[in-house]
């Protein structure tokens, strides 16, 4: 099976279910797909997460649960998971997955390469947390990693999605 990955802009392929943040010296999964959203089999999106909050706080999602009990609230729907601090309106992290409806409306390389690759499952990531030290930041145009920006790029990540504050 082959994953579409978007933050902002920038697309990333690959074959494994997993997010992970490489400082140079070592890499920290902090995000993997347990499962995708499949209305015929009754799957509905399943993470987990390991995170930290602006302030420093760990999160710990295993499998769509709280299992820090951190200072956070998730909301879950079949195809979204959403982490929130308390008093904020804009999720911590945003995991949605796209249906194939939805495609016409993702950028133009985005959707190219999309309808060249022919992913089974198409997700998008937003949020403003930390990983190992590092800041990310993932809006709609953008994603920056510490003072590092991305945009309109296509990876195809064979070893799984790997992400650093170095620009490639």
């Amino acid at each position: 099976m082959k994953h579409a990955f978007i933050f902002g802009t920038t697309i990333f392929l690959s074959e494994r279910n997993t997010l992970t943040y490489s400082d140079g010296l070592s890499n920290i999964e902090f995000l993997r797909v347990l499962s995708f959203y499949d209305e015929h089999k009754g799957k509905m999106l399943t993470i987990d997460a390991n995170i930290n909050t602006p302030n420093g706080e760990a999160i710990r999602i295993n499998a769509n649960a709280n299992e820090n009990s951190a200072n956070v609230r998730i909301d879950v729907t079949s195809g979204r998971i959403k982490v929130f601090q308390p008093g904020h309106a804009e999720p911590l992290l945003d995991v949605y997955q796209f249906d194939p409806h939805e495609y016409p409306g993702l950028s133009s390389h985005v959707l190219n390469e999309i309808h060249a690759q022919h992913p089974d499952h198409v997700v998008t990531i937003k949020g403003n947390f930390f990983v190992g030290g590092a800041h990310f930041l993932i809006e709609n145009e953008k994603m920056f990693i510490d003072s590092n920006g991305y945009a309109n790029g296509v990876e195809n990540a064979h070893n799984g999605v790997i992400l650093s504050a170095a620009v490639a």
